[in-house]
């Protein structure tokens, strides 16, 4: 008795305890708001049951599955017969591209009235939720679906009062208006999910629902920009206007109060690149940590439902898991990703190197300056620097290839003067005087002549491809990505087509944080241009010349020894280090105590003292390249003391001065025909 008097307690223990364990996966489902539609009038409906009734079911979800969603709607609404027809008619007349659908509308209703029937006689069983939607990212990705700025959405919405977030999305969105270009492609390039817009804004009044207006004007951007429009205020507002089948979308109070929000955006200063990059941080982790929550929750209450294949529900949830992963590391995949674009551009591309004027520059370089490098050179002061960039720029433009130059000491009217000069081999005084002008100047006629057959050259060989910015402190990096798009899109060009940027120059540029523009760390600022110039040629698939200056140090070397390194280069750690190539430009002469005066034909014979065969073609170059008196001609050499990928070598000039232009010595020394792995 005893025995089974504690087998009967102990099976009515195992009872209990199953009872308090049995499987109910809903049981550890956040208490979802259940879903109330009364304040819609009969024809209104939320903006995904809109999608599927004007574009149809999404081709990603089984279209019985798509037919039982929409069950779940009209049955949670209660809908009357003659409304579940109209919507299930509308969406199987939309829905002609459906891969798993009947072919004729009469069999896709048939189809829906079978699924409608059954969900009746268990309308418990089929209420509505938004998991049945988000199902489909076909549908999410074509904003069928709004997620927490839906008035409907049953799920925990994010803190949106967050003056953090309000803030960030805020000079995010002023940051893209000021500089469409740059924003956008560096915003599209990490993915931003349009669900990290979280800020509400004040709504008009009569308004209840909250209004997501900074992911209105997003979503927005991202819709002109795949379509290849300007990110303009009228476009964007036009655009807030219309929804997917062209209805309106937003009130006219709302889009009044977008305009006036705009503007306040576009009067704002715009943040620093840095910051930028900060806040898109931000937004990004935001909304794939929301996406990630409510991916979670949706699993949990798609396995609690019985009536959901679990197959299906299994494959939906490792498709959305995988795309988030893909969402979250966008910029961190194998290089086998990358491998057929990487084979078509080597062997079905032409050469995208853009060729100097100097051959033996070219053979050093393989081919040119290539896109996607930096390139730095610099010089004493008077040394050419700018006459051998501008003149680079010439011919680059000759050549047809877009040419940036962005000036931030001369003016358009100067370096077009200087152009002038060289390619009428006139000395640029006579010009800038207008010597033709004076009566007493006997070639006056002949004078203007030369200076009219300059212009006409310039004009049908290198004004159309050649740009000239006339830069103050606004430019900055991130500025010149929207100007280098422009120069594309002026030329018709695909966004990466070679172009030439010429950057004169590198010390006289901000970085666009504010605190290092107008502080005292000089040597902290350039090294953040060095490292904004790099990274502008990589992402913009440019080649960046910067002209840079040198230290005091080594320019009082160089009049002495006529001997510089890259320690020559003013703040040069960090230009030595993100630069690509190095070039250090020389054409004055230099002078030991009361030595002669060396030019640097003189200097190389001294280097070159014991090989007789490159003494012959030093000596040569005198004869075969006489310098010109009249105009202040001097031997020049480019010494390339970095050069990845490449060769170190010492290309010769004669720098005419006077004429703003560099002659190429047709001379090989040899260089060091190591290519070098830096």
């Amino acid at each position: 008795g005893a025995v089974a008097q504690l087998a009967e307690e102990k099976l009515h223990e195992i009872g209990n305890r199953k009872v308090a364990t049995d499987f109910n996966p809903k049981s550890k489902i956040q208490n979802l708001k259940s879903a109330d539609f009364s304040s819609l009038s009969p024809d209104e409906h939320p903006a995904c049951v809109h999608y599927l009734i004007t574009n149809g079911a999404p081709t990603d979800q089984d279209y019985n599955s798509v037919n039982l969603t929409l069950s779940r709607y009209v049955i949670t609404r209660g809908c009357d017969r003659t409304q579940v027809e109209s919507l299930a008619e509308r969406m199987a007349q939309a829905s002609d591209h459906h891969p798993t659908s009947k072919i004729t509308v009469d069999a896709k209703l048939r189809n829906f009235q079978g699924a409608y029937a059954s969900a009746r006689r268990n309308p418990q069983d089929y209420q509505w939720s938004c998991s049945y939607i988000r199902a489909s990212q076909e549908l999410v990705r074509c904003g069928g679906c709004t997620g927490y700025a839906c008035p409907f959405w049953q799920w925990e919405k994010p803190d949106c009062d967050n003056e953090a977030a309000r803030r960030a999305e805020r000079e995010l969105l002023a940051y893209i208006l000021c500089h469409p270009e740059a924003g956008m492609q560096e915003a599209l390039g990490i993915d931003l999910p349009a669900e990290g817009f979280i800020a509400t804004c004040q709504s008009v009044a009569g308004e209840k629902t909250p209004l997501y207006l900074h992911q209105l004007i997003w979503e927005a951007l991202v819709t002109l920009e795949t379509a290849g429009r300007e990110l303009i205020p009228s476009l964007i507002l036009a655009q807030l206007e219309q929804s997917s089948d062209g209805k309106s979308a937003l009130p006219t109070s709302v889009i009044n109060q977008a305009a006036a929000y705009l503007d306040e955006l576009l009067q704002m200063s715009p943040c620093s690149w840095d910051t930028f990059v900060e806040h898109l941080t931000r937004v990004r982790d935001t909304g794939l940590r929301l996406l990630a929550k409510e991916q979670a929750t949706t699993a949990t209450e798609l396995l609690g439902d019985r009536l959901q294949p679990v197959t299906e529900t299994l494959e939906t949830l490792i498709n959305e898991s995988q795309n988030l992963q893909r969402r979250s590391a966008s910029q961190t995949l194998p290089m086998v990703t990358y491998s057929q674009d990487l084979i078509h551009d080597l062997f079905g591309q032409p050469q995208t190197a853009i060729p100097t004027p100097a051959h033996w520059l070219n053979h050093a370089l393989n081919g040119g300056l290539h896109p996607g490098r930096l390139y730095v050179i610099g010089a004493p002061p008077g040394s050419g620097k700018t006459t051998w960039c501008a003149w680079c720029a010439d011919e680059a433009a000759k050549a047809r290839t877009p040419v940036l130059y962005v000036s931030f000491e001369m003016g358009k009217q100067q370096l077009w003067v200087s152009a002038l000069s060289r390619l009428a081999g006139l000395n640029s005084g006579l010009i800038e005087s207008k010597q033709w002008d004076d009566p007493d100047y006997c070639n006056a006629q002949w004078l203007k002549q030369q200076v009219a057959q300059a212009i006409r050259a310039y004009d049908q060989q290198i004004a159309e491809h050649l740009t000239i910015l006339e830069a103050g402190p606004e430019v900055t990096t991130a500025h010149l990505k929207g100007v280098i798009a422009q120069v594309r899109r002026t030329a018709n060009l695909n966004k990466n087509a070679p172009v030439l940027v010429v950057v004169d120059y590198l010390q006289l540029m901000c970085c666009g944080d504010e605190k290092l523009d107008s502080g005292a760390n000089e040597v902290l600022r350039v090294s953040r241009v060095a490292t904004g110039l790099k990274q502008l040629a990589r992402d913009t698939n440019t080649a960046v010349v910067a002209i840079s200056d040198i230290n005091k140090a080594a320019y009082q070397e160089a009049l002495r020894t006529g001997m510089l390194d890259m320690s020559a280069l003013r703040d040069s750690f960090k230009i030595a280090h993100a630069a690509d190539c190095i070039m250090l430009l020389q054409t004055g002469k230099a002078q030991r105590g009361n030595d002669q005066p060396r030019d640097q034909v003189d200097l190389l014979e001294e280097r070159y003292a014991g090989n007789h065969l490159k003494l012959r073609q030093l000596q040569d170059v005198r004869t075969r390249f006489p310098l010109n008196e009249r105009a202040k001609a001097t031997y020049a050499r480019l010494s390339l003391l970095k050069n990845r990928g490449g060769m170190t070598a010492e290309p010769m000039f004669v720098y005419e001065k006077a004429y703003h232009r560099f002659i190429p010595v047709d001379l090989d020394l040899g260089g060091d025909n190591e290519f070098e792995d830096l």
